[in-house]
């Protein structure tokens, strides 16, 4: 196991910030936690585990250890007519992985397709698209406890599964390193088409395979979302907010149009990148470093050369005036660090 110091995180957060982590280790097997956990220096010290870094913002230099999660794998456990229950290893690319699964006849993750993290970051944050979240698939999740030295897992419903949370997010924080992610997915097809306008793009097909899911939300979400790679990004910046029935009723009676969705525990989900856009954020200053994406207000962008303060405050910005127009406080869906 290599240790590197004053290790430049750049290339391994999509927002293309510059930060420096003063020590970093790659994660490639239980091997390598074990190893780290024996090095009480470093084990001390301040940490934070890193997938592919695209759901965080850095804001500033990390002063303890970072762990880069490599570990890689795929095993079939059991498989009858209906499903196929597969552990994955947390540092698959959840990309990478949902393409495999499709050349298997094996189908589920489709909707979350172009999603640029890793499977364990899906399942720590219960990623979801489309109509699709990441907790309807996990059976559990294998993870090493920090605190005592020990291998475990968790079954899918003692995971605290939310809109973008987990207990991994919560309770668990920092505390374990999750290892593997046990999936079920389907061999019979079911479409998830309720996502609005994906239902709307899918009625050109007469007959709908997964791979021609995969396909349609692959071109959405590149329709959306600028390529990280050219303008720095991390996606979603704020999860959409969820008031209840009756704030929606005072809410919609003075502006008239607001996108809303019904969530699982009865409230009106809005639109966060619609009240970003009403509140006039689609136009970028001119010499701006931070502006939001053309196409979707929600997404945050790095416009070249803006460091993670410069994002912060943008976004800080952008929580005030919608707060102020709309009485909604909006909450990051970006780890800010």
């Amino acid at each position: 196991m290599l240790i590197y110091s004053d290790f430049s995180l750049k290339e391994s957060n999509t927002f293309n910030i510059e930060a420096k982590a003063a020590n970093y280790i790659e994660i490639a097997g239980l091997d390598d936690i074990e190893n780290f956990v024996r090095k009480r220096k470093y084990f001390e010290m301040p940490r934070l585990i890193l997938g592919n870094g695209s759901n965080i913002l850095f804001t500033k230099d990390f002063k303890g250890v970072v762990l880069k999660n490599i570990m890689k794998g795929i095993k079939v456990q059991k498989e009858d007519d209906q499903t196929v229950t597969l552990k994955v290893s947390s540092g698959e690319n959840l990309d990478t992985f949902i393409e495999y699964s499709l050349k298997n006849r094996w189908s589920g993750l489709e909707n979350l397709s172009a999603i640029p993290g890793t499977v364990g970051g899906a399942a720590f944050q219960n990623a979801g698209a489309y109509g699709a979240e990441m907790k309807n698939y996990v059976v559990e999740i294998e993870y090493y406890d920090f605190e005592d030295f020990t291998l475990k897992s968790i079954k899918a419903e003692d995971c605290k599964f939310g809109y973008r949370t987990s207990v991994f997010k919560t309770d668990f924080l920092d505390k374990v390193f999750i290892t593997a992610v046990t999936l079920r997915l389907n061999k019979k097809f079911t479409a998830i088409t309720s996502y609005a306008n994906l239902e709307e793009k899918l009625k050109e097909f007469t007959v709908l395979t997964p791979s021609i899911m995969r396909r349609v939300i692959t071109a959405m979400r590149n329709e959306k979302l600028p390529d990280y790679k050219k303008l720095g990004n991390a996606g979603s910046f704020f999860k959409n907010p969820e008031i209840t029935k009756q704030a929606f009723e005072k809410l919609s009676s003075e502006f008239e149009g607001l996108k809303n969705y019904p969530s699982e525990d009865g409230k009106i989900k809005l639109s966060a990148g619609q009240l970003i856009d009403l509140c006039g954020f689609k136009t970028t200053e001119a010499g701006s470093k931070v502006g939001v994406a053309q196409n979707n207000a929600l997404i945050v962008i790095n416009l070249g050369d803006a460091n993670g303060k410069d994002v912060l405050v943008y976004a800080k910005k952008i929580e005030k005036a919608v707060k102020d127009k709309f009485g909604i406080k909006l909450e990051p869906e970006v780890v800010i660090c």
